[in-house]
């Protein structure tokens, strides 16, 4: 049997904010139309099945658009019978169980099979078991649903076994997203016979075990993604074999660092207009680092020139990086409809150090989320009276 590993597609992420003739967010059509061209790639490979291991939408609420998006798509996987495998990630499960996951509205499709319950869930694909362990609520939630897991294997013979899960190894621990859900994953996870691993959450591709990958994400969502493989893995089973699907190309660039060292603004000016001239600016993503710049430099920088170098990419990031510059942390950009559990979980590690009297913790707690989710839901509208 040969399957497709793919993982993270994110449908729904936007960013930049520069908008199509229809007023669509760009970035936004452009995972759209990766993940189109992705699904006909899929079908030109002409797998068994194709394993989505998480993330599939950026959000746990996904508006309209992303829904039709992955629909369509998801159909033509249907009609071109290859069945289809999906777990939730940390993106797109809800954080409570009184919440419905956006996956309930594929529930019963034809060769469809979604684990998004935070349990166990096995789905039998010709000769192959696919033991898919979704987000769960709480970290110590993975290692009592992959004992459920190794208890239904033991009553079990014949065929072979992959297994599916969503969440960081520990020995990728040093590259986390610091997301809400973002959950770590025993190594004695990837110890167990199975014919393959196939893992989501992190964006690169990666070998993690003797048989354990992540298929990493087709689109590139941050600057320290540049220069990663992107793509997909074609798997053989009988074989173990792994084989690596460019999809698209490398349209991110995050620059070696501009020495300005000493350098007048005119003359960081040239370097920069250098750099773009050689470089190309067209559709793409890109972040220059001024290394050494003096404060004054940069302040008089032509604004003009920039706004020029600006019209032609999707986005063009110049990034000063003062002698004195604290360490910069690359994180994942944040949702307003995330605030509330981030909230939750700042508060809950600043109680854990007695930051916050335990006396007022719960009330703290509830009346920020509260707040802050109400903020979220009217992200939209023109004010908000924090105290109605």
């Amino acid at each position: 049997m040969k399957i497709v590993h793919m993982a993270d597609s994110h449908l729904g992420f936007s960013a930049y904010g520069r908008v199509d003739r229809w007023g669509r967010n760009q970035r936004e059509e452009m995972v759209y139309q990766g993940f189109a061209r992705t699904v006909d790639k899929i079908i030109d490979l002409s797998p068994d099945a194709v394993v989505h291991a998480g993330d599939v939408f950026h959000h746990v609420r996904p508006r309209i658009r992303p829904l039709y998006v992955f629909q369509q798509n998801l159909e033509k996987l249907v009609e071109a019978g290859i069945p289809v495998v999906i777990i939730s990630g940390n993106h797109d499960a809800p954080k409570s169980y009184a919440a419905l996951s956006p996956f309930t509205l594929f529930e019963g499709m034809e060769g469809v099979h979604i684990a998004h319950q935070y349990r166990y869930e096995p789905f039998e694909v010709g000769d192959t078991t696919f033991h898919c362990i979704p987000f769960c609520l709480g970290p110590e939630d993975y290692l009592a649903e992959f004992r459920k897991m190794q208890d239904y294997r033991a009553e079990r013979s014949g065929g072979r076994d992959v297994l599916v899960m969503h969440g960081l190894v520990e020995a990728l621990w040093d590259r986390r997203l610091r997301t809400v859900g973002e959950h770590q994953l025993l190594e004695s996870f990837l110890k167990g016979d199975f014919s393959y691993i196939a893992l989501g959450h992190y964006h690169g591709q990666a070998k993690v075990a003797k048989n354990g990958w992540y298929s990493g994400s087709v689109e590139y969502f941050r600057f320290n993604e540049a220069g990663d493989d992107k793509g997909l893995l074609l798997v053989d089973l009988e074989s173990g074999k792994v084989t690596q699907i460019p999809i698209q190309d490398e349209y991110m660039r995050d620059l070696d660092p501009v020495d300005c060292r000493g350098l007048s603004s005119r003359e960081v000016e040239g370097l920069i207009r250098s750099v773009c001239d050689d470089l190309g600016l067209k559709d793409k993503i890109i972040r220059l680092k001024l290394s050494k710049i003096s404060r004054e430099a940069y302040r008089s920088l032509s604004q003009r020139l920039l706004g020029e170098l600006r019209a032609e990419p999707l986005h063009l990031e110049i990034l000063p990086e003062f002698a004195d510059d604290p360490v910069r942390y690359e994180t994942e950009p944040m949702d307003s409809r995330d605030l509330p559990q981030e909230f939750r979980k700042f508060l809950d590690e600043e109680a854990a150090g007695d930051a916050i009297p335990a006396a007022i913790r719960d009330d703290v707690i509830a009346y920020g989320t509260e707040l802050l989710a109400r903020i979220s839901e009217k992200r939209t509208t023109e004010s908000f009276n924090a105290a109605k």
